[in-house]
């Protein structure tokens, strides 16, 4: 391996292992690229002394020259063999000893692939660099436009090349990217656009091409292309996607057919019609699912069709069918999910005493619905995407594995989660929900004694939960993730914001009640903590969880048997969960079952060596001092030691 050049963005030389070398003057970071430009072929000395001091004599620029090329050997020997080579005529690199970032992107395009970050190719030639010589600046501004053109051919002819073989996710990322350079490039912007086509987001293609059309208008005063405009006529005028499109690669992907009443009241069809846009509305909150469109649905008015055929003819890989008889208190709905691969039954509940006669009853009721029915899909799809191989799927599938490692957390799982996540952000760095994927691995880790540093895993999880907001602030999945980790970390009133904050933009995720609760927890407001578990329980009774993050409030209060019952319930799920087991011992501790808590303590050290009192003592920080006194007085009558 040689060296690397970074031209575009601040200048950066790299040794061959990725040692940064220090090139201090501006006109030595100027003299490494005109001849790393060059290709290998020499450029006379003459020459490069009068481009980059031409302002001095001929003999002053030549020694000046002479003392560059001294400098620049020193920097970089003992780095393996130069790739800058100087003689008495010329100067030139050696092509097989170096590469630079614009040769990556160049033979990435003549490839059709994308390379391996598109970041590393973030702002314009040598960025930050100027010159009070107007040779040199005048040089400078003619590669600057030269490469900011060369980069947009090059991601343009990606995007394009992608496209057209098929991989409509990379095609997007490279057109995305594109727009970060020229946002008036209305080729990418068609990019993405014929992706929501694909994808049946007709509302977001519109949305985009809005936008597109006010950007213009407002900075060129000109009206999208006729192409660009025929395009999105074409997206409005669809019904459905394309039966020849495969969906199968996005995100879990659901139809709610038109709910039908059982009862024989005069307003049923209503009734009816309101329930099915409520449901289909609010399941659209949950930003991992993919849910056709209402408009869709009561257009296919099929109900002689299968569940197959209409899951088909809409691109979904589930069916959700709805049927209720009772506008009263005394009134029922039942639910069933259906797999349209299979044509199988997945899921399946009847809500008891719910009145669809109210509005304040369908949203009730279009609540519990929306919330139990996200878990349960998410998990199928998950597990289903687990047992498929890693290679030569998309950032979906891959996101769904990450999904069911984080929602079954081990340590080897954890370690394979973090692989997964780190290869999709090098197919997509703007994958907003992965970035709450990482968050959580280091939460799971921090709390199993999987890393060494909890606290240093909170912050992580922070920084990580940040950068995602940078992307989208509006995430509830990302402002939890960055709320907890503000909770774990001490900062009390940042995390209860960021955790209201998820709460108010999606109230049918028992998560987001879940969080709240344990936020509050950490506050010392046990009986608000119990409400949000209470609405995480209406929402999503089997969100194991809550049993987690409610017991731990028990134990706050001292009501050991109830914090007992709670842990008990969430170890059926996930056995393996240290925390949960430290905690359920400290709770038999507290109601004077020593041997059962000392068979808790001594299995979670048999696993981890690292979960002891010192550990703990890092890991609770934000914890008040009464709960860390209390939890330790029990751990250590059980077994735990403070230190190794």
């Amino acid at each position: 391996m040689g060296f690397t050049l970074r031209l575009l963005g601040r200048f950066q030389l790299l040794s061959p292992a990725g040692e940064s070398i220090a090139i201090a003057s501006r006109k030595h970071q100027a003299l490494i690229a005109i001849l790393a430009l060059s290709n290998g072929k020499p450029i006379a000395r003459s020459k490069l002394a009068g481009m980059l001091w031409a302002e001095r004599t001929e003999e002053h620029a030549r020694n000046s020259l002479r003392q560059a090329f001294f400098t620049i050997r020193q920097a970089v020997d003992g780095h393996g063999v130069s790739p800058l080579v100087f003689d008495n005529g010329c100067g030139w690199t050696r092509s097989d000893a170096i590469v630079t970032d614009i040769q990556t992107l160049t033979e990435s395009a003549r490839a059709g692939c994308l390379p391996p970050s598109l970041d590393a190719f973030e702002g314009e030639f040598l960025e930050g660099l100027s010159f009070n010589d107007e040779t040199l600046e005048a040089w400078l501004r003619m590669e600057r436009g030269r490469h900011r053109d060369l980069l947009v051919d090059c991601l343009a002819s990606l995007a394009d090349g992608l496209e057209k073989a098929g991989n409509l996710e990379q095609a997007l990322l490279a057109a995305q990217y594109l727009l970060r350079h020229d946002p008036y490039h209305e080729p990418s912007h068609r990019t993405i656009l014929r992706h929501h086509r694909a994808h049946g987001e007709r509302a977001r293609a519109v949305k985009h091409y809005e936008s597109l059309k006010a950007l213009l208008e407002a900075n060129l005063s000109v009206a999208p292309d006729p192409e660009t405009q025929q395009l999105i006529g074409q997206i409005r005028e669809q019904q459905e996607p394309p039966a020849q499109v495969d969906l199968t690669n996005g995100k879990p992907r659901i139809a709610i057919l038109p709910i039908r009443s059982l009862s024989h009241e005069r307003d049923d069809s209503l009734v009816a019609e309101s329930l099915t846009r409520k449901l289909i509305g609010e399941l659209g909150l949950f930003s991992p699912l993919s849910v056709v469109a209402a408009a869709t649905m009561f257009a296919l008015n099929a109900r002689h069709e299968t569940v197959e055929e209409i899951g088909k003819r809409v691109g979904a890989d589930y069916v959700l069918e709805t049927a209720v008889q009772g506008h009263e208190e005394g009134g029922w709905a039942l639910v069933q999910l259906v797999l349209v691969q299979s044509g199988t039954q997945v899921w399946s509940r009847k809500y008891l005493g719910e009145s669809a006669g109210s509005d304040l009853g369908q949203d009730r009721l279009v609540r519990k619905i929306s919330g139990n029915l996200y878990h349960v899909l998410m998990k199928h799809a998950a597990a289903r995407s687990a047992m498929e191989p890693e290679g030569g799927i998309g950032t979906e599938k891959l996101y769904l594995q990450v999904f069911n490692h984080v929602e079954r957390p081990t340590l080897k799982g954890m370690i394979r989660a973090r692989r997964l996540c780190e290869r999709l952000l090098a197919i997509d760095p703007n994958h907003v929900l992965v970035r709450e994927s990482l968050a959580w691995i280091n939460f799971h880790s921090c709390f199993n004694g999987w890393l060494d540093d909890p606290v240093h895993g909170f912050r992580q999880a922070r920084d990580i939960a940040r950068a995602g907001l940078g992307l989208d602030d509006r995430e509830p999945y990302l402002l939890s993730a960055f709320g907890l980790a503000e909770t774990y970390l001490g900062n009390a009133r940042a995390g209860l914001d960021a955790l209201k904050r998820a709460v108010d933009l999606n109230p049918n995720d028992a998560e987001f009640h879940t969080w709240l609760g344990i936020g509050l927890t950490f506050a010392g407001r046990i009986g608000d903590a119990h409400m949000a578990f209470d609405q995480a329980d209406q929402v999503s009774p089997d969100y194991h969880p809550i049993f987690l993050f409610r017991g731990d409030a028990h134990f706050v209060s001292g009501n050991y048997e109830e914090a007992v019952a709670c842990l008990d319930r969430f170890l059926i799920v996930l056995p393996e969960y240290h925390w949960a087991r430290l905690l359920r011992a400290a709770s038999y501790e507290a109601l004077g079952k020593d041997m059962t808590a000392r068979l808790d303590v001594a299995y979670v050290r048999e696993n981890t060596l690292l979960l002891n009192g010192r550990y703990l003592e890092q890991l609770l920080q934000a914890r008040a001092l009464s709960f860390r006194q209390n939890l330790w007085l029990r751990l250590e009558a059980a077994g735990l030691p403070w230190a190794k």
